[in-house]
């Protein structure tokens, strides 16, 4: 693995780096040395997006003041690797696992205060013991480039070989978060 994958983990999957990409390039630039602007929901566009991301890819919805999130859109390998279509529910109406509920609902958080996209990283085990890796790159958007409204995201999956169910994320059993950082320009 070289130094930049290691010091940068949101490089080690082609999926999360390209929309890391195509999210930092749909920003607008602030006028005046400003904070810069968030880019729209046009950056969400299918085409640019493309055949390789849509599949993991999901478009989540801040409600609430921005305090609760709902999936708007959820790509067909998120929606397997979840055990169910996530689309149009809350986070936390979807987990029964609370910790982990909480867990996910952070990183929106995060990406919402930070202004930045956000990596994370998770372990998970499914009721039979599976265990699985799950990274995923969480982006904010807005649609006045300013006030957080929704979130684009890619989320990919490592599964083990072992027997029994699939794990999926959603039904965990058990989650271990590992990295979680919001990604600046710098990185």
């Amino acid at each position: 693995m070289s130094d930049a994958a290691t010091s940068q983990p949101w490089l080690q999957d082609r999926r999360i780096a390209r929309l890391l990409t195509l999210w930092r390039a749909a920003r607008p630039k602030s006028e005046k040395g400003g904070p810069d602007l968030l880019p729209g929901r046009a950056a969400c566009d299918p085409l640019t997006l493309g055949a390789e991301l849509l599949p993991y890819a999901a478009l989540i919805e801040a409600t609430d003041n921005a305090t609760r999130f709902r999936f708007r859109l959820v790509g067909s390998r998120l929606a397997e690797h979840a055990g169910l279509d996530l689309t149009g529910h809350y986070i936390e109406d979807l987990n029964p696992n609370r910790d982990y509920a909480d867990y996910v609902n952070s990183l929106y958080r995060l990406a919402r205060d930070t202004r930045l996209p956000a990596y994370s990283e998770t372990r998970y085990r499914a009721p039979s013991g599976r265990v699985g890796l799950t990274r995923r790159l969480t982006c904010p958007l807005a649609a006045d480039g300013r006030t957080v409204d929704m979130f684009v995201a890619v989320q990919v999956f490592e599964t083990d070989s072992g027997d029994g169910d699939a794990p999926t994320y959603t039904y965990a059993a058990s989650f271990h978060p590992g990295i979680l950082k919001a990604v600046a320009d710098a990185d």
